[in-house]
Order: structure tokens, then sequence, then C-alpha cells
């Protein structure tokens, strides 16, 4: 089974603004690649840029509330 997954992005400047359609098959999915993920990796890596490392920390926190 094919999950559907959309997504439109809208920048003007600065200012980006990001919406995501997706049914639960693919919200499931992203949340097995969350666990998948070395998050203490990612971070060790981003340890020089802390905008990157910021970015990785809210991305996992948004995997992990797909699996609520």
């Amino acid at each position: 089974m094919q999950g559907s997954f959309e997504y439109r992005l809208e920048a003007n400047g600065d200012d980006i603004d990001l919406e995501i359609d997706l049914d639960s098959v693919s919200a499931k999915a992203l949340v097995r690649l969350d666990r998948y993920i070395n998050w203490v990796d990612v971070l060790k890596l981003a340890e020089n840029d802390p905008e990157a490392a910021r970015a990785a920390e809210r991305l996992h926190t948004v995997l992990q509330h797909l699996g609520r």
C-alpha cells in the first residue's frame, strides 16, 4: 500500500511556508524513519552549526509527534 505525501513550499524573502499533507501510511513510515536515524550522530555532526542542530531537534520532535 502506497501512502500519499504532498507538500507545498512558498518562500517570500526570509519567510517560508511549508504545508505537508499525508495519510496515515506515510505518517507511520516517517515515524519508523525517525527510529532509524541516530540523532546523537546527527547532532554531533551539526555541533558547529547551531541552526542545523536546532532544525534537527525540531524535525525529531515533529516525527515523534506523528507517532502519537
